[in-house]
């Protein structure tokens, strides 16, 4: 059986649309990785072979349903990078989900980037479809605790994710971190108003739970946001409000200050559907921490860990 999955995972696509893959998981089967283990692996997607990392956890048993993350690198970025900075592969922070490293693909310019952003030509979002129907059709997963994050442009593109008709449907919960939320369809600086521009989304359903972190000294991609890349990135505060009302959540937010950081503020729409950590003045574009990692180099570390709160908030929502 197990034989059969792996090869009918190489067809991607074709394996998506058969009978062991979409929502079918499958559970009983020798998965094709040890429990414990950290494996690079690849799959036919959409005519192009794409590699991504599968963690699986110690305890991972072939007949118990188990949730599972998928996890983003930044633009330039690789799996290796994104697995050391999000830890998610840390018994720390997580010790019972599996986690999806998925590698993004070079533009013209030799840098990888993610499906919506500038001079991204490569269908990410089918790759992200096809990956998925791959692990549930080779590990026992259980499909309501399915996640997404990521950092920079791949927080950007977990925020796609959040906006797409059918994948909105397959995730739980989404938690982008210092999210590059490109609208590419805006080249002209003089066209580009962060504050009311318009945000390409069309979710499948409702009631989509976002967990968002931003730094005020991102000069990357900043909280104000602003033309970039001959595109348009909104303003951080006005893209939560317009998930919020999106949502039906309303206009108004609950703000509560976070101890030990410089200005850091929880803003929370619908009880914590929805929720934007401002990180504080002095965090740049980084994976908030409290200890050293690639991002901050030691310096500017934050009173909380993202990594900690993402799981929380993973562990508070499931799909209905």
């Amino acid at each position: 059986m197990a034989a059969l999955l792996g090869f009918l995972g190489l067809f991607g696509s074709t394996y998506a649309a058969g009978g062991l893959g979409g929502r079918a998981s499958v559970c009983g089967s020798v998965p094709p990785f040890a429990p414990g283990s950290f494996n690079i692996d690849v799959i036919n997607a959409s005519g192009i072979e794409r590699e991504y990392g599968v963690w699986v956890p110690k305890h991972y048993q072939q007949n118990v349903s188990t949730k599972l993350i998928f996890s983003y690198h930044g633009a330039g970025g690789t799996i290796a990078r994104q697995r050391a900075l999000d830890g998610l592969t840390e018994p720390a922070f997580n010790t019972d989900h599996i986690v999806i490293y998925l590698q993004g693909l070079e533009n013209d310019d030799g840098k990888t980037t993610w499906e919506g952003a500038p001079q991204a030509k490569f269908d990410d979002l089918g790759f992200t479809s096809d990956l998925l129907n791959r692990i549930d059709g080779e590990f026992c997963i259980d499909e309501r605790h399915i996640y997404a994050t990521g950092k920079s442009q791949g927080g950007g593109f977990v925020g796609r994710l959040a906006c797409d008709p059918n994948l909105s449907k397959r995730f739980a919960a989404f938690a982008p971190v210092s999210g590059a939320y490109y609208n590419a369809s805006i080249t002209k600086r003089a066209e580009c108003h962060p504050q009311s521009m318009p945000i390409l989304c069309d979710p499948g359903r409702k009631d989509i739970p976002i967990l968002a972190f931003h730094g005020g000294a991102d000069d990357t991609v900043s909280y104000f946001g602003g033309y970039r890349k001959k595109a348009c990135l909104p303003d951080i505060r006005y893209w939560i409000g317009q998930w919020s009302e999106r949502e039906s959540l309303g206009e108004t937010a609950v703000n509560s200050s976070i101890a030990g950081t410089n200005g850091g503020i929880n803003i929370t729409y619908g009880g914590g559907l929805v929720k934007l950590v401002f990180d504080g003045w002095n965090i740049p574009h980084d994976w908030p921490a409290t200890f050293e990692n690639s991002d901050n180099g030691g310096q500017n570390l934050t009173s909380f860990n993202a990594t900690t709160w993402i799981m929380e908030f993973f562990g508070a929502h499931a799909l209905g």
